[in-house]
């Protein structure tokens, strides 16, 4: 009997869950680093949930009754990533990976991705192979000492790109204390690590003491010539601001900055990017300063950048690690 792929049904997920499991000790077994992932990083209600996300292409290969493969991916802003991929061991060597990863790409190319891309560890020579063999590139390698495991990133292109459809533009707002600066750094020098080219200006406010700050962040697949913007893709709004005039095409902002319902305001924000970040950080971990990386973790994921495979432990404040860690997690999987 062949296997046919197929979309992920709400029937299939616990038989997915099952392979899954069984990926993840595979990877930790043959591993000679610890922190490699021992289990899927959610539960079968949350896979239910994300397989109903627009954005995700969940597929599975069905060999007749029986799920005995699984792709995860997702597609965000014209990129199409594959998180997690996984064959039954009694059914390999068939083509059945090879034949989800084609399937995902022509999904990516229907959903009009620029590029598909995918990480991968790099002492599991098969798996590396496999994508290769699909048309993936190595693009980036990112080192034990970032991420917390070395990774490669492997790209494939799909289709051209418009002119400055590769470049993007936040910027991250708040008061001085709530951590802007550093929420900057660690996101421009995540974005680095990925092999894009990263500019970012800091600009403070008048005021000796508090006062407005500003971090403008660029990131293109290209060379930057103008590190400057007039417009940008994302903002990030952690406190009010007398600044009324900005121009950005999406708004993240703190909650509390709307009084709690819509203004209408110069801001134009959807509900679902108006986050109390703040009440967050307070009530789940017990003071206002994780403000920044709950945010950070938001944007990670608008913007399209997987954590669940990295721990950027290197790149945050030796001063509550742990704590600044778990707020990342929380603000990427913060739903309303």
């Amino acid at each position: 009997m062949k296997g046919t792929i197929e979309y992920m049904l709400p029937k299939d997920t616990k038989a997915v869950m099952r392979l899954f499991r069984e990926v993840a000790e595979e990877m930790q077994s043959k591993a000679s680093k610890r922190n490699l992932p021992t289990a899927p990083p959610y539960s079968e209600a949350e896979l239910r949930r994300r397989a109903k996300n627009k954005g995700s292409v969940f597929l599975v290969v069905r060999l007749g009754a029986e799920v005995v493969g699984f792709l995860l991916g997702r597609v965000s802003d014209h990129t199409g990533s594959v998180h997690w991929i996984g064959i039954d061991k009694r059914y390999r060597n068939r083509q059945y990976g090879q034949g989800l990863i084609l399937r995902a790409l022509t999904e990516f190319q229907n959903r009009d991705c620029y590029e598909a891309k995918v990480f991968t560890y790099p002492e599991f020579d098969a798996s590396y192979k496999l994508f290769e063999k699909c048309g993936f590139k190595k693009s980036a390698h990112i080192e034990k000492e970032f991420f917390g495991a070395d990774l490669a990133m492997m790209t494939r292109k799909l289709r051209r790109a418009p002119a400055g459809a590769t470049t993007k533009k936040i910027v991250l707002a708040g008061e001085a204390g709530q951590g802007v600066k550093i929420m900057s750094q660690v996101l421009a020098r995540i974005l680095a690590k990925l092999g894009k080219d990263v500019s970012l200006n800091v600009v403070y406010g008048a005021a000796v003491r508090g006062g407005e700050i500003e971090a403008e962040l660029i990131y293109s697949d290209r060379r930057i010539d103008v590190p400057f913007i007039e417009r940008a893709d994302i903002r990030v709004q952690l406190a009010g601001t007398s600044n009324r005039r900005f121009k950005a095409k999406e708004v993240i902002i703190e909650d509390s900055v709307c009084g709690g319902e819509c203004k209408h305001c110069a801001f134009r924000c959807p509900a679902s990017h108006r986050v109390p970040f703040c009440q967050i950080s307070t009530e789940a971990f017990g003071s206002p300063i994780f403000v920044n990386m709950i945010a950070l973790g938001r944007l990670l994921r608008l913007i399209g950048i997987e954590i669940e495979k990295l721990y950027f432990r290197k790149e945050l404040p030796a001063l509550f690690l742990e704590e600044n860690l778990s707020a990342i997690r929380y603000g990427y999987t913060f739903r309303d």
